[in-house]
């Protein structure tokens, strides 16, 4: 089980940054949610999470944040009204057995992090280690004022980890999501999985597709 004072004892310093803007109108997730998108492959799930990290202040509707509101908005040293709004834009990191460099390519993610769940190579994450995973998570959610997470390959961690731990370790980012009033999105081939665990899955996440995004 995964003790959550080790977890936050651990120092996983992950550094919130913005997109570029790219649109006005990402998908529209409730904050302090978290979202399964069940799909064979993970696209759908990562069109939604881009949407979302490159779309303008979901609150904020000033125009002029976005000529202005983009990569390195937080050293700018010009006047801007967006600077003084108590929101903030989305800002994301992703976990995934990808290629890093492929998602970044395929999604046209430039700036925020992402980290490799492998065994191997710089910026990744082993499987078998969700306490890692979950201190780097839930350090990002203490550093960003609008926190938006993407998991992709819940399969492999159950492979690795069994799915029990793996049930606990979602247990523990749920809340997390609450208390930072974040987003987590988790795509999830239901064939990988039996009933049972697709049940406890759909328990605890809301399912994306009946949502309007």
């Amino acid at each position: 089980m995964i003790k959550m004072l080790d977890i936050f004892r651990r120092k996983q310093h992950v550094i919130p940054v913005t997109e570029p803007i790219a649109n006005f109108n990402g998908a529209k997730l409730e904050r302090g949610r978290s979202y399964v998108v069940k799909e064979d492959r993970s696209d759908s799930a990562f069109h939604i999470f881009v949407s979302i990290i490159r779309s303008a202040c979901a609150e904020c509707r000033q125009p002029e944040t976005f000529p202005c509101e983009s990569i390195g908005c937080e050293i700018c040293t010009l006047s801007c009204s967006c600077k003084k709004c108590i929101y903030a834009r989305a800002q994301g990191v992703c976990f995934t057995t990808r290629s890093p460099v492929d998602i970044r390519e395929k999604y046209l993610i430039q700036t925020s992090p992402i980290f490799w769940i492998s065994k191997h190579g710089n910026e990744s994450v082993n499987p078998a280690d969700l306490e890692i995973m979950a201190g780097r998570i839930n350090d990002f959610f203490k550093r960003s004022k609008n926190p938006v997470v993407m998991l992709d390959g819940i399969e492999y961690l159950v492979i690795t980890n069994g799915f029990i731990p793996v049930l606990k370790f979602l247990h523990d980012i749920r809340e997390m999501v609450i208390l930072k009033k974040a987003i987590f999105i988790l795509p999830l081939c239901p064939a990988t999985l039996d009933d049972r665990e697709n049940a406890f899955i759909q328990k605890i996440f809301d399912d994306i597709n009946s949502k309007s995004v």
